[in-house]
């Protein structure tokens, strides 16, 4: 298995250069806004955009606007060098002068972690990564970042927040934000991720400049694919690309939860479509979907090619397809009229986000008001 870095771990960016080279110009001319709304689509790199800001920020901070007003030289790259205590701490995101908001672990959790720390033991990747966090980011994480945001930056520069993602945070969280958004304290830059901005308060897409990063292209995509994954057939890693969709953390995603052969087997399943038995759908939910990655992964995918298809079908709009896709797809497409499978596609995304719900149940649903929308 390759090693994959997260966000915070990872020093290179593809795709954003304009984006990057926007945000080194107001820098340089001392013009960089305290309070940023960094959207699109997940996993086309605007957390790894976030983090590396706040690198070069923490490690520039009383550089700002010195390329303009004196004879140093302007800042031509957001990149800090890996192995520095800034790029070091911020991967570990330890750095006194960074605060990164996102869904706290659950009280057991902690304790689990305290107790394996207190035994002097390290702390397990795989463990870390699988703890349970709520569901959802609540206002008393609101109210700690703005103890952050009250003190004295350690470093006597900048201080960073991160909030990943402001899609998180609930009703009250938001609104306790909205203050330090309003009256954000000197020296203090705001990063706020969100994959879905339009479901943010108003007030708060208003009180930050916004930068919109768009998906990546495919070339880009394989090549990343390509690096992490350097054994991958030719087939494969096309297949991965179009599945990614233009989002090279997705494509990733997809290559370590086996991506390729879950869409084969989905494909297979709905090739029978609208004529699928029961039976034949709890049959591959109990075989294929038994992995709560799995599960989510063929629910994700479900849901793009599916809304691809639609739009292609209401368009005439068209995409790359994988395998028999575009034949089952038109299938869907000829036995339900388009609004009313984007109606349905509407109901199974909001089945597939309810945390409440038994999501293998949940798939067999799905496909079965498909197959009733054919009636």
């Amino acid at each position: 298995m390759p090693e994959i870095r997260n966000p915070e771990e990872q020093n290179v960016l593809f795709g954003h250069q304009h984006a990057e080279q926007g945000l080194l110009d107001l820098w340089n001319k001392g013009t960089l806004a305290g309070s940023w709304l960094i959207c699109g689509p997940k996993g086309i790199g605007k957390a790894t955009l976030a983090y590396r800001l706040a690198r070069f920020i923490l490690n520039n901070g009383n550089n700002e606007g010195q390329g303009l007003f004196s004879d140093l030289p302007s800042a031509d790259t957001l990149s800090v060098g890996e192995g520095t205590s800034v790029f070091n701490a911020v991967a570990q995101k330890s750095h006194p002068d960074l605060k990164v908001v996102e869904r706290s672990l659950k009280e057991e959790e902690l304790k689990s972690r305290q107790a394996v720390l207190n035994a002097g033991k390290a702390l397990d990747e795989e463990t870390e990564k699988n703890r349970k966090r709520f569901d959802e980011i609540r206002v008393s994480d609101i109210r700690e970042a703005e103890d952050f945001l009250r003190r004295t930056s350690a470093n006597g520069g900048w201080r960073v927040m991160i909030i990943d993602s402001a899609d998180d945070m609930n009703v009250e969280a938001a609104n306790a934000l909205l203050k330090s958004l309003e009256e954000p304290p000197e020296k203090t830059l705001m990063l706020l991720i969100s994959h879905n901005p339009g479901r943010l308060l108003a007030t708060i897409r208003s009180r930050c400049r916004r930068l919109n990063l768009k998906s990546v292209d495919d070339e880009t995509v394989e090549k990343i694919l390509r690096q992490a994954y350097p054994d991958l057939s030719d087939e494969d890693a096309r297949s991965l690309t179009v599945l990614a969709d233009g989002s090279p953390g997705k494509a990733l995603e997809l290559a370590a939860n086996g991506g390729n052969d879950l869409f084969e087997s989905w494909l297979s399943l709905f090739s029978a479509f609208p004529d699928f038995s029961i039976p034949s759908l709890y049959d591959f939910s109990d075989k294929v979907l038994k992995d709560k990655e799995k599960l989510k992964t063929v629910q994700e995918l479900m849901l793009i090619r599916l809304t691809k298809a639609a739009i292609q079908a209401a368009s005439g709009q068209t995409y790359h397809f994988v395998g028999d896709e575009e034949q089952i797809t038109k299938k869907i497409t000829s036995l339900i009229p388009v609004l009313k499978l984007m109606d349905i596609i509407d109901e199974i995304r909001s089945d597939f986000s309810d945390i409440y719900l038994d999501q293998k149940q949940v798939f067999v649903n799905a496909c079965l008001k498909l197959q009733r929308g054919t009636k």
